[in-house]
């Protein structure tokens, strides 16, 4: 097992008695004493608050975590911050301890029988044992190909159990418990006295979460876009290296073809990019090209690392392009701005339905005026927005048919096979789902961002791969516990103040961002010019549909009819229209990764 999740040459370091054999590798650790031996994997943040609330200070991360343990029991989790997996045996209990925290890029799996309990970090490390089979869950492929929430412990493989993010599983005399330790739905609203105090509160959240990503001796980098997340999270990051001599490589994947932009969409992140990185004299700024290699060469590399589909194929060129790139430079950390949609940035979008379903009158005209004023919104957006509140879900979507505008429905967006859905039991679910979680939480905001956060498990396989291809250490400032907490902790208002989306990022980061980023209304289209990759793929494209015919799972829960028409009606690459993005960005690319996944665990991908 240690040697299937190793990523390099290097020390392995263990315990090992009462039955229980621990090992850890590669920046992991592994500490013990007569009571109780750990093993963890990431990075502990607020070491020094730890010390202080136990009234000592501690020689190493280990011995902390052990005297953490040893003072809350399991409740010491509420008192980690950090991106970590963590496996705690209490030897004078005979129970262990498997917790990860909740932002969702360290990973950690499991699996029980006969009264043995195997763990690691991956599901590798699992199946490096020879009685663990690899058997594909049919019901999960079901709800990951309509993009339905899955359950919590799940993955794709039956027997095979995950530790969700911000939970805590206890496993004694043969059998497993779960906890959830992490309570978000429970924090209180913030109430401060001027506009001003939640801008003041949310930059140093984010500046500190920043602050505790950079270690001393690192090479830092970062991803780069013209949004607000990413350039946010590249400022500060780059304040604070400058402080320290050092110096930030910032890296921006742009489109070598030309492309229009559309409505509410710009389509080149790179002018926007040079501005943030021209502020600030220690940024090396890099273009990457969105086409940096062929599709399904970056699909092979990627999929090799992982245990899990793919996600996104066609964004897996260009995101792998900076990786490559990262490490060429010798890079050891990549700073991102992923979670920034429903953290810092935020858009306030269901103010209004919010308000609605508060009953509130006086709060529904204000929402109403400011959408109108500072949103720029029309009589008719505002009339459908609180329709899809107010109305029975079909009756809405009813509406929306008659004036031409139909919601997507789950075969529009899914390549799913019909008679599949059917039998696994979700059809009401996708149907209900139609690929907006908005249309589950109907109008509640914290349960609308909480819903999104418990579906990116996928970030934590994404950042494992690519620890294991390019030596880098992905981190998240906006997936900060703290930060999390302090979004979800700030009245709606604030991030649609005026009517404005994402109004408290853009004020926040005044001073640090360019205007012409902080301004922006558009969203950056995230390469753009696709489609010139996934022509050049078509021949291979084809040709994997056909394999994919010689799998009689694939061939059970994959329309592939539908994938081979799909490719025959291919628009080209000068096609502008949104259709494209439903059809071949959603449906046909994870149905192919999804197959993919499927003939590589059956052992038919050479």
């Amino acid at each position: 097992m240690a040697r299937a999740l190793q990523y390099a040459a290097g020390r392995v370091s263990g315990w090992q008695g009462d039955e229980v054999v621990l090992r850890a590798g590669d920046g992991a650790l592994c500490a013990s004493d007569v009571h109780a031996a750990i093993v963890f994997d990431g990075r502990l943040d607020n070491q020094p608050e730890i010390e202080r609330r136990l009234g000592r200070q501690a020689g190493d991360v280990g011995a902390l975590l052990l005297a953490a343990y040893h003072r809350w029991g399991k409740d010491c989790f509420t008192h980690l911050i950090g991106d970590y997996a963590c496996a705690i045996w209490d030897r004078d209990a005979r129970a262990f301890y498997l917790a990860t925290d909740p932002g969702a890029l360290r990973t950690l799996f499991f699996r029980t029988d006969r009264g043995r309990l195997l763990f690691a970090t991956e599901q590798r490390g699992l199946f490096a044992c020879p009685d663990v089979p690899r058997e594909i869950d049919p019901d999960q492929m079901a709800a990951w190909l309509c993009m339905l929430p899955r359950e919590p412990l799940r993955t794709f493989f039956r027997g095979i159990n995950r530790v969700p993010p911000g939970h805590v599983v206890r496993w004694a005399d043969g059998a497993f418990s779960l906890e959830r330790w992490w309570r978000p739905e429970d924090v209180p609203t913030l109430h401060l006295p001027r506009d001003e105090d939640y801008e003041e509160a949310l930059r140093a959240a984010l500046d500190e979460a920043v602050r505790a990503r950079i270690r001393p001796g690192e090479r830092i980098g970062s991803d780069l876009s013209g949004g607000l997340d990413s350039s946010g999270v590249s400022a500060l990051a780059a304040g604070q290296l400058a402080k320290e001599g050092r110096e930030l490589t910032a890296f921006t994947a742009a489109p070598r073809h030309p492309h229009p932009s559309r409505r509410n969409r710009f389509t080149d992140e790179w002018p926007s990019a040079a501005e943030i990185a021209a502020l600030y004299p220690n940024i090396t700024h890099v273009r990457i090209d969105n086409d940096d290699e062929p599709l399904l060469d970056a699909l092979d590399r990627r999929e090799m690392a992982s245990d899990w589909p793919v996600l996104n194929a066609t964004n897996t060129v260009w995101i792998d392009a900076i990786h490559r790139e990262a490490k060429r430079r010798r890079l050891d950390v990549l700073l991102q701005g992923a979670m920034g949609n429903m953290t810092i940035s935020y858009s306030g979008g269901e103010r209004l339905a919010g308000r609605l379903r508060a009953a509130d009158v006086a709060g529904t005209w204000r929402a109403i005026a400011d959408l109108r004023r500072g949103g720029g919104r029309s009589w008719l957006g505002i009339a459908g927005e609180a329709a899809d509140f107010l109305l029975p879900l079909a009756l809405s979507r009813g509406l929306r048919s008659l004036l031409g505008r139909a919601p997507t429905g789950v075969f529009d967006y899914s390549a799913i096979h019909p008679d599949f859905l059917k039998r696994s039991g979700l059809t009401d679910r996708a149907r209900t789902l139609g690929g907006h979680l908005r249309n589950l939480t109907r109008g509640d905001s914290r349960a609308l961002r909480l819903a999104v956060l418990d579906r990116t498990d996928h970030r934590g396989h994404h950042a494992m791969a690519t620890r294991r291809l390019f030596g880098l250490d992905v981190r998240d400032p906006t997936s900060d516990r703290r930060v999390i907490e302090l979004c979800l902790s700030i009245p709606e208002e604030q991030f649609a103040l005026g009517g404005v989306p994402r109004s408290l990022i853009r004020r926040a980061m005044r001073g640090l961002l360019p205007e012409v980023v902080l301004n922006e209304r558009r969203k950056g289209l995230q390469a753009a010019d696709w489609r010139v990759g996934f022509q050049q793929a078509m021949p291979r494209l084809r040709a994997e549909v056909g394999r994919l015919r010689a799998s009689p799972f694939a061939s059970e829960c994959l329309d592939l009819n539908r994938m081979d028409a799909l490719l025959d009606a291919w628009p080209g690459v000068d096609d502008a229209g949104e259709r494209a993005n439903i059809d071949y960005l959603c449906a046909f690319s994870r149905a192919l990764t999804a197959g993919r996944f499927i003939r590589r665990v059956e052992g038919g991908n050479g």
